[in-house]
């Protein structure tokens, strides 16, 4: 397909031929293939020295044909709409007329096929016919032409599209595979492919079996996913990852069914994205959480008890004479001590670990 495509074709020749049968099957000595774009001449084949010598202008191009049958005129003089024409009162004396319109499948007049000849004369039905086929086989070869110029553009567009995606594929960080309905490997991107090389020692083909690159120990859930994703249902769940010889990673995992134009389902697209990054964060979080909440509770138990204490005594302060010596005085140190060894405490219990160990280079399954 691509080799047909990138064919540069030219109907230029084909249509010129076609002009030349026309004259030669009706016996003329001119013959013209016209082209229009809105009422106007866009371009123009011809046949014939007496085509030659007639002004393009003049060429009878816009003799109105409203249907796809042919036009005859057997005798241009006796014509009340062609006997005064310039080429029929004089040189080439024209005398004969018959012509075609060109109507594209759609309905749409582009122009038409006729033929002029310097003697008055009546076309027999084959050669009408004749006339007629030819014109067809113009617009055949118009739309044929035209029709390829669309595919080449949707080709390209096409294939501009599928690298743009290939490209956004292979680009993922994430591991994705394509299933077959019979659990044969479809289509990879490159991370997956580094990854199975890693853990399995092989490359990953399109047309194995995709169970063959799956760790042992997740084969059954693997299968039992795919099969779900078959029927129709997706596939959604995160799970600790965890491979031989390898830090245990957290992993989402996705299996959804993928589906033709015609709604038909024709495999499964597994996703795998690494997402132990985001889980040491929720922990970290939940761990920065109970730190609070403990915090909390000193605050509204321990903290209130030498508080209060030390707001008792300065009330009685302030009621009594005390000496430097007083038990008042003795104890209202031992409720400062206290005070600070609980916000000690609440200190020790703010900290949290910010140093993490390197992560090792990502993987996911």
């Amino acid at each position: 397909m691509e080799r047909f495509l990138n064919l540069n074709v030219s109907r230029e020749n084909e249509l010129q031929n076609i002009v030349t049968l026309a004259a030669e099957a009706c016996q003329t000595r001119a013959a013209f293939l016209v082209f229009l774009d809105e009422g106007k001449l866009k371009h123009q084949f011809r046949y014939g020295f007496v085509a030659d010598v007639i002004p393009k202008d003049m060429s009878f191009w816009n003799i109105d044909l409203q249907d796809t049958q042919v036009r005859i005129i057997n005798d241009l003089t006796k014509s009340t709409e062609f006997a005064q024409h310039p080429l029929v009162l004089s040189a080439p004396h024209l005398r004969f007329y018959a012509g075609v319109p060109l109507i594209t499948h759609d309905k749409q007049n582009i122009g038409s096929l006729y033929v002029l000849g310097q003697e008055a004369k009546i076309l027999s039905e084959r050669r009408k016919n004749m006339l007629h086929l030819l014109s067809q086989q113009a617009v055949n070869m118009i739309e044929f032409e035209s029709s390829l110029k669309i595919l080449k553009e949707q080709f390209a567009e096409a294939k501009n599209s599928e690298n743009k995606l290939r490209s956004f594929f292979e680009s993922s960080k994430s591991s994705h595979l394509l299933i077959g309905l019979n659990m044969e490997v479809i289509t990879f991107n490159k991370t997956f492919r580094d990854i199975s090389f890693a853990i399995f020692g092989r490359e990953i083909v399109a047309g194995v079996n995709a169970v063959d690159f799956i760790y042992g120990s997740y084969v059954d859930d693997f299968i039992r996913h795919v099969k779900t994703a078959l029927n129709g249902e997706t596939v959604q769940h995160e799970r600790l990852v965890k491979f031989d010889g390898l830090e245990p990673r957290w992993a989402k995992i996705t299996y959804n069914p993928t589906y033709n134009g015609e709604g038909r389902i024709i495999g499964v697209s597994f996703n795998s994205t690494d997402i132990t990054e985001r889980k040491r964060n929720e922990e970290k979080i939940i761990s920065q959480n109970q730190a609070l909440r403990k915090i909390a509770y000193l605050q509204s138990h321990e903290l209130r008890k030498p508080v209060a204490s030390i707001l008792g005594l300065m009330h009685l302060l302030k009621l009594e004479e005390t000496g430097p010596k007083s038990q008042i005085l003795q104890m209202m140190e031992k409720a400062v001590l206290e005070l600070d060894e609980t916000i000690h405490h609440i200190v020790k219990s703010t900290e949290t670990q910010t140093e993490q160990d390197p992560f090792p280079e990502n993987y996911t399954f």
